[in-house]
This record gives C-alpha cells, sequence and structure tokens, in this order.
C-alpha cells in the first residue's frame, strides 16, 4: 500500500473493494481528488463514499489492489463490487476470502450490449445487480428465482456548486448550449447520439447554439465520413468548439441546454440533466420515458411533446422572461426536495446504506 492512512482498521473483518469502469481508475485514483480524472468533482462522491465506509470501520481499495492488501488483513473476507466495471470482469474476477456482493451496469444496452447480455449470470453470482429499471426495458429479465436481485440504479447526482440561486435570465444568452463529445458510429435517428447531431446541425445553421466538447474538427478512423463532413461543416460557419473545463461555468450562461440521453430506456437518467438543472440552466430532454416519475414536469421541456424537433427550439426561444424564471422557481424547489434526495444519495447512499454507513 502507497501510505499509511490506508491501513484502516477492518473493525467488521471485512474489506471493501471497488472495481471501477477502466483501469485509469486503479491504485486507488477512484477516490483522489487530485486527480486530472476529477472533472467537475465527478469523483467526489466516491472519495465521500470510501470515508463513510472507513469511518465505520471498513477499509476501502479498487479490486485491481486486491493481492496487495490482502496480506494486511488476514481473517478478513473481501467484499467485491462491480463498479461500472464490465459484466466480464466482475464475473471472471476470483480469489481467496472473496464475495461477489454487487454490480451496477451504468451505461445502456446501447453502449454496452455484452453487459446486458450477461444479467443472467450476474443475478446468479451476485446478491444485488443495479440496473436503470427493474421492468425489462432495454434488456431480458433472468430466471424468477433470481429477479429479486436487481435493484434500481440511482445514478449519484450531487451538487457541489457553491453560488447564489438567481433565477433572473437577464444576464443569460438565449439561445441553446450543448457539451458533447463527437460520437458518430452509433448514430441513428432512433438514439440520443443522433437525435444530438440533428439538434447541432439545425442550431447551427440557425446560430441559436453554442456547442462544447472534444473532438468535433478532428478526423476519426472509426468514423471517417462523419467526422470530416463535422470537421468541414463547422469550419463553414467558422465554429469554434471549445472544451470547457467546468459545466457549470458554461451552462450558467445560457437559457436553454440541450440534454440528450444516449438512449431512450425506463429509469435511465444521467448527469446530462443534472449537470443543466445544478446551474438553473432549463433542460431540453430526451431519454428516459418515465422521466416524469422522478423530476419534476415544470423543470424542463420535453423534446417528445413536440411533432418536430424544430418546433421545440421555437417553443423555448418564445418563452417570455417570466416563463424561464417560473421554470428556474421550480428547479430550485425540485433541488431542495425530497424527490433530489435520492439522487443526491444515489448509487453511493445505497452501498452505504447497505454497510449501515448511510
Amino acid at each position: 500500500m502507497r501510505n499509511a492512512e490506508q491501513r484502516v482498521e477492518a473493525k467488521n473483518d471485512i474489506v471493501i473493494l471497488f472495481d471501477p469502469p477502466s483501469s485509469h481508475y486503479h491504485n486507488n485514483n477512484f477516490f483522489e481528488l487530485d486527480s486530472p480524472l476529477n472533472r467537475d468533482s465527478t469523483l467526489r462522491p466516491n472519495y465521500e463514499l470510501k470515508r463513510q465506509l472507513q469511518n465505520h470501520g471498513y477499509p476501502v481499495f479498487t479490486a485491481d489492489m486486491f493481492d496487495e492488501v490482502r496480506p494486511f488483513y488476514p481473517g478478513c473476507r473481501f467484499h467485491y463490487w462491480g463498479f461500472g466495471a464490465p459484466a466480464s470482469r466482475a464475473l471472471s474476477f476470483d480469489g481467496v476470502d472473496l464475495d461477489k456482493i454487487g454490480v451496477a451496469l451504468f451505461e445502456p444496452p446501447l453502449v454496452k450490449p455484452a453487459d446486458y447480455e450477461a444479467i443472467n449470470n450476474l443475478t446468479k453470482t451476485f446478491k444485488k445487480v443495479f440496473l436503470h429499471n427493474i421492468i425489462g426495458d432495454g434488456y431480458e429479465l433472468p430466471d424468477d428465482d433470481e429477479v429479486a436481485k436487481i435493484k434500481k440504479l440511482f445514478w449519484t447526482n450531487r451538487n457541489y456548486q457553491d453560488w447564489n440561486y438567481n433565477p433572473a435570465s437577464s444576464e443569460r444568452l438565449a439561445k441553446f448550449a450543448i457539451i458533447a463529445g463527437a460520437h458518430f458510429r452509433k448514430a441513428s435517428t432512433s438514439n440520443g447520439y443522433g437525435k444530438r447531431l440533428q439538434a447541432i446541425q439545425y442550431l447551427v445553421s440557425q446560430r441559436k447554439l453554442d456547442l462544447f466538447g472534444f473532438g468535433w474538427r478532428r478526423f476519426q478512423i472509426r468514423s471517417p465520413m462523419a467526422s470530416l463532413f463535422w470537421k468541414f461543416k463547422l469550419g463553414r460557419y467558422d465554429w469554434n468548439v471549445p472544451s470547457p473545463a467546468n459545466k457549470h461555468d458554461v451552462y450558467r450562461k445560457y437559457d436553454f441546454a440541450l440534454c440528450f440521453e444516449n438512449m431512450a430506456m425506463s429509469g435511465y437518467i444521467t448527469e446530462k440533466l443534472f449537470d443543466a438543472l445544478f446551474s438553473l440552466c432549463i433542460p431540453v430532454y430526451w431519454g428516459a420515458p418515465d422521466i416524469a416519475k422522478y423530476v419534476p414536469e415544470d423543470c424542463y421541456i420535453k423534446l417528445d411533446d413536440f411533432p418536430k424537433m424544430q418546433d421545440c427550439f421555437e417553443h423555448c426561444l418564445g418563452l417570455s422572461a417570466a416563463d424561464k424564471t417560473a421554470y428556474r422557481h421550480a428547479i430550485n424547489r425540485f433541488l431542495n426536495s425530497s424527490e433530489f434526495a435520492k439522487f443526491d444519495s444515489g448509487f453511493h447512499g445505497q452501498i452505504a446504506t447497505f454497510y449501515g454507513a448511510g
């Protein structure tokens, strides 16, 4: 182990292992606030969860450190959690004194189809399997005797912005913003990748959108034609596409944000919506068909409520200052409500509660 701070006493004879989405987070980088990976404080909930658990006597490490730390904890059980790790890795991870406790699939079937093909095996292997919905939308439910292991996953969204609530829109740009990487390979008119491209193409031509993100002016070997098209299209409009260090610094300047999930699936609600809400930027939302079950309808404008995408955008731009202020008041009420608490707690809170550390 790297330092004495990590040698936390296992008061409950249990050591917890989290297996993160990629190797970039190995060697406990999953919990490091000073890491360059901690953009927009995305690692802060991991840091807070580790601190909570260790304060209750549970040492916490990333799963890749299992062999390194096991000699320091003789007689202990090691609890493994797949924390966005590929299902194949979660299933194959093994070792002495290891218990498979829980696994969460953060990405939807469109992005990681193999993970969802493995759900039946996951429910046979783990005590809990956290998915965006428990009704089989986007995947096939497991055998009847394993269905009870499937739990609703709440994507952790915590508001770490320190600024005064001000619903006034006078200082905001009366246009749209979107922060998204240039993803072309999976794009179609039926998913969020394609709908983002449709929206960007229309709004850029109307000069009613500012685009932020990585890869828009680069040639992509896996999507040669699409990347060239966008490189030249954005060049034609002399469009600069910066990559912001902080999403809040962007969204707080705009009236509207395009918040399109990668696919439409019940319960699949990610940071895309909350990044806008935390900045009182009115979301134009597409994604979870049951979004109103979790977030009040007066907090966003739903793209599917309009016959055409252009109709939605024209509606937004036609809103009065009073209309936009009303949306921001509704957003502020939601962010201070018990309805939001389940997202503030999120998957991290579900784990803390499991160990009595919530």
